[in-house]
Order: C-alpha cells, then structure tokens, then sequence
C-alpha cells in the first residue's frame, strides 16, 4: 500500500462490527499527523521564541475543532493548561 494514500472501501460496504475500529484508526491517524504539525511548526516558534496559542488559534492551525483540542488536552503533549484551576487551555 502506498504511504501517502490511504484507500478504504465505500463507507456503504463496511460491516457495522468493523465500524468502529476504523473510526479509532482513522482518529489515531488523525491525532499523530496533528502532533507532527505542531511539532514542526514549534520547531519554526522555537527560532522566535515560544509563543503559546489560544485554543481558537490552534484550532484553526491543525484545521480541527476547539471542541476537538478540549477533549484531547489530556492526551496531547504540546497542550498547556493556563489560569486558575487550569481552566484556560492554550497550546504551545
């Protein structure tokens, strides 16, 4: 299979059971190439020195939702919580 395409069937045909652990493969893919991205371009903020994002900028950065960044905080190694209680998540 080639690296850079990944190729499934028509949604139509997968079997029910198998579902789901497709979405889990497909959000795992997701999650690591949002990472890779925001590595590389901390690399390019480390030339100018460290600047955190808010959740809407880095949002619009990785082209996800902020729903998405909320619910994922916790998981991802870049994500800083800011403010009392933590309450204020920002991403570097």
């Amino acid at each position: 299979m080639d690296k850079e395409r990944i190729i499934l069937p028509d949604p139509a045909d997968i079997a029910p059971e198998k579902i789901a652990p497709i979405i889990a493969q497909m959000a795992a893919i997701q999650l690591r190439l949002a990472m890779r991205l925001v590595a590389e371009s901390g690399e390019r903020a480390e030339a100018d020195g460290d600047n955190l994002l808010t959740v809407e900028e880095a949002a619009a950065k990785l082209k996800c939702s902020e729903d998405w960044l909320y619910r994922r905080a916790k998981r991802l190694s870049f994500a800083v919580r800011v403010g009392r209680n933590g309450e204020s998540p920002e991403v570097l």
